[in-house]
């Protein structure tokens, strides 16, 4: 695999991961009552940062841009090595709107001010981390770092049972962290065996040529890894609980970032790394991403709390990532990084939507909801649009993402298609039935409900300031893709250039 770099004229991706641990550090030191303005403050300049690097990412030639690359420890070859390319600037991006929608968000947190946002801090910059990392060892330090910050965010701000999902969680995503660090070091130990070079670069891994049977081995440990973090089927158990438990904004980032890194994963290291490993394991892929579309949406159907009905359709799209990614070409590769990008604006919408909920109604659960949109005309339009986004409305980010994964699918294996297709009328009837029984059924309310639901306030300011970025982007990827698909073409060329000559 042939790279080209294009050095930093400027350390931008650095300040970008710097700016948050400085802002947690400053915030350490000061009163609670600087917490929520110098959070919102320093999530905005990392979002004008990676804004920019958005807009002067040239898409034309694939190259690993904004690179920056610093000896650290020379005799292990280990380096600080960062930069991106349209896949890891797009995850950037996002996790930049996401945690500044969250820190909108959380401007009512009143427990624990300052510890609250120093660890949502800690939390973006480790995320950040995690999407420009090229060395293994820095990359496994973002990797791990933000187990800390999230397991203490559901834990201590999360509802009854939240040490139960908080310790869940950790448990395990450390657990599969423990097989990514596993494959990492045989890799690593391999390539000084056969080549007498040690190096955690990426760039130097990717070009092993590993064995066929090596290469099963580590497909498989670093599939683990990454498997527990989408989630995959089997391994989703852990997600529904810790979305139930986690605060609000909690939710946000957890859907919209932290399960990206799982399918992130896939797409950047199990792909180019082991080739035909990833060609032997199709089948297995795209068994258990139907399995895991269709089961999770049957089970989100099932549900009377609105955010584990959420959590459910998380792990179904991600789904779609699975065997977009896996069907190996060109339209199944952008239709599952489009989808990366579009989940993580609709998941965010619909968890900021149950918290809104919540705060005026003060139930998750269903039953008790009817009506609403009478009596909150802006907030059940905002409502519908990111449930009609999350459906795969056309016109909308959903639909875009998602017909492309199905045609790459579609290309390689027209059985997994068509049942994943089939499951998208599973996917909108439960989001429909969601908002049909909060939003109408006006007439089945009795008088004492109607006459407490009169009370409520629509919308207010942060609130909408925390609701429009989202809405706006799932109408600008889903009315304008061209611009998104020629952004990520190069890099899902490169990627997948061990399978289509490219």
């Amino acid at each position: 695999m042939t790279v080209e770099f294009i050095n930093a004229t400027f350390p931008l991706i650095t300040i970008t991961i710097l700016i948050p641990i400085v802002a947690a550090g400053i915030l350490f030191f000061m009163s609670e009552k600087h917490a929520k303005p110098v959070s919102i403050i320093t999530s905005l300049v990392v979002f004008v940062i990676t804004t920019y690097m958005l807009f002067v990412y040239d898409y034309n030639t694939y190259a690993i841009q904004f690179y920056e690359k610093y000896t650290w420890i020379p005799f292990l070859g280990i380096s600080y090595e960062v930069g991106v390319d349209a896949l890891s600037l797009t995850m950037v991006w996002l996790t930049a709107v996401s945690f500044l929608v969250a820190f909108i968000w959380s401007t009512n947190i009143e427990k624990r001010i300052k510890e609250y946002f120093i660890a949502f801090l800690i939390l973006e910059a480790a995320c950040i981390g995690v999407f420009v990392s090229w060395d293994m060892v820095w990359f496994y330090i973002f990797w791990e770092a933000m187990l800390i910050p999230m397991f203490l965010i559901i834990g201590v701000w999360g509802y009854a049972e939240r040490i139960y999902a908080a310790t869940k969680f950790f448990i395990y995503t450390f657990f599969g962290s423990l097989f990514l660090l596993i494959g990492v070091i045989g890799m690593y130990i391999y390539q000084y065996v056969e080549k007498g070079v040690l190096s955690t670069s990426y760039f130097d891994l990717v070009n092993l040529g590993l064995p066929f049977k090596l290469e099963i081995i580590f497909f498989l440990l670093l599939a683990l890894g990454f498997a527990i973090k989408v989630p995959m089927w089997p391994f989703h158990t852990w997600l529904p609980a810790a979305h139930v438990q986690a605060p609000t904004a909690g939710s946000v980032i957890l859907a919209a970032v932290l399960l990206k890194m799982g399918t992130y994963g896939f797409v950047r290291f199990s792909l180019p790394w082991f080739p035909e490993a990833s060609k032997y394991f199709v089948p297995v892929m795209f068994t258990l991403g139907v399995i895991a579309i269709i089961y999770t949406a049957m089970m989100a159907i099932a549900q009377t709390h609105i955010k584990r009905l959420i959590a459910y359709s998380s792990v179904s799209h991600m789904g779609f990532v699975t065997i977009g990614t896996f069907a190996l070409n060109m339209e199944g590769m952008n239709g599952a990084i489009i989808t990366m990008l579009s989940h993580g604006f609709t998941s965010a919408a619909l968890f900021l939507a149950a918290g809104f909920i919540y705060e005026r109604v003060h139930s998750y659960d269903i039953k008790d909801l009817g009506g609403l949109a009478r009596f909150m005309p802006v907030f059940a339009t905002l409502f519908m649009i990111s449930a009609m986004a999350s459906a795969g409305l056309p016109g909308l980010s959903g639909f875009v993402g998602e017909f492309l994964a199905l045609y790459g699918t579609f290309k390689v294996s027209v059985l997994t298609a068509v049942l994943a297709g089939l499951s998208l009328v599973v996917g909108a009837g439960y989001t429909l039935w969601l908002y049909h029984k909060a939003m109408f059924k006006e007439s089945e309310l009795p008088p004492e409900k109607i006459e407490k639901w009169e009370k409520l306030k629509d919308m207010n300011t942060v609130e909408l300031l925390s609701f429009l970025p989202l809405v706006i982007m799932m109408f600008v990827i889903g009315l304008y893709p061209k611009w998104w698909i020629e952004l990520i073409q190069t890099t899902s060329a490169a990627i997948l250039s061990k399978f289509i000559g490219g």
